[in-house]
């Protein structure tokens, strides 16, 4: 498993990537961006400024996932509200009502909110995150976990369970 994490925004609009003040390949998966950034704050004011994409990635992210996704076919849950209307009955996940519908290209778009949780059928990739999240956790085969850990449009980390405890997500 890894922890892809997406950037944030500045006061421009501009999209800011973690490893831009953090290490990311220094620290482990547990990594929260606020304890990370504390110490920065004189050195880079407008750290301070920076906000979560929210869930909704730059189109590098955004084309990264899709690469690795490729031909995949695979199943999202998108949390009810917020613009998604329910056209079928929906699915109880902890406490929240998300959509069952097949994930396409266009949900995994710049700037348009990445489903929650998605897989596909024969559990080579998926991943899991909370509404509005600063990172994704992801569950892969070999092969696409090292095209994912490697890739470099994305910062990532491997999760390892004898150290890591993920942190709340940021923005939620």
């Amino acid at each position: 498993m890894l922890r892809v994490y997406l950037p944030f925004i500045d006061v421009d609009g501009s999209f800011v990537r973690w490893s831009q003040y953090v290490d990311v390949e220094e620290n482990s998966a547990s990594l929260s961006w606020f304890e990370a950034t504390r110490h920065l704050v004189a050195e880079h004011p407008g750290i301070d400024d920076l906000v979560s994409c929210m869930g909704q990635p730059d189109e590098s992210t955004a084309q990264a996932l899709r690469d690795v996704i490729g031909d995949l076919q695979m199943r999202r849950l998108r949390r009810v509200g917020y613009g998604e209307v329910p056209t079928a009955p929906s699915v109880r996940v902890h406490g929240e009502d998300y959509l069952e519908a097949d994930l396409v290209p266009a949900d995994i778009a710049a700037e348009r909110r990445i489903p929650e949780f998605a897989w596909d059928a024969d559990r080579r990739l998926a991943w899991g995150s909370r509404l509005y999240p600063d990172s994704l956790i992801i569950a892969a085969e070999l092969s696409s976990f090292r095209r994912l850990r490697n890739d470099p449009r994305l910062d990532s980390s491997s999760i390892r369970v004898e150290r890591d405890q993920l942190p709340p997500i940021s923005g939620d």
